[in-house]
């Protein structure tokens, strides 16, 4: 049996991973198509610094996977705590001073900020399945993605994000 050595090579860093050579897996994209992909999810300029820059490191990780897949799996874990930062910067104030039954902070979950910005009328999206997602991701997960199921939440994330903010610019 042949064994797998999770860290490459310092000789192999650059090389395509085996699963977007066609070594293994499937033949997947070429660093330019992954690069392309990422362009159509540009956010405005207007949005905060703290947003733009979570959401840039979810969209480096999925082009770098093409040198080591498990970041696949590593920007679709980073997807919705972007997303929950955007919801947080844009009305995480209405939740201010919130506490629990022993009078600690008791901070805002995802789906509670969904539901918020759905009842605002600040987000039209379907958002049920997204807090579930999230869930599976931050206590582990075994999930395999390839790219075309990463873009999808990716893509209903970023259209979230926009919203969010261009309702604020109204």
């Amino acid at each position: 049996m042949k064994e797998y050595s999770v860290l490459k090579n310092v000789s192999d860093l650059t090389r395509p991973d085996p699963y977007f050579s066609g070594e293994a897996g499937f033949v997947g994209s070429a660093l330019q198509g992954l690069h392309r992909d990422m362009c159509a999810f540009e956010l405005p300029a207007s949005l905060p610094d703290s947003v733009r820059r979570s959401h840039d490191a979810v969209r480096h990780a999925y082009i770098y996977a093409y040198f080591s897949y498990d970041l696949l799996t590593m920007a679709a874990s980073q997807t919705l705590p972007c997303l929950e930062l955007a919801l947080r910067e844009r009305i995480g104030h209405q939740f201010a001073g919130r506490v629990d039954k022993r009078g600690k902070p008791r901070p805002v979950m995802l789906d509670e900020l969904l539901k918020s910005a759905k009842k605002q009328n600040l987000i039209s999206s379907e958002i049920e399945h997204l807090s579930q997602l999230r869930n599976m991701f931050a206590h582990g997960s075994d999930t395999v993605l390839n790219p075309p199921m990463f873009l999808t939440t990716f893509e209903i994330v970023t259209d979230i994000i926009r919203e969010l903010y261009i309702s604020q610019q109204v």
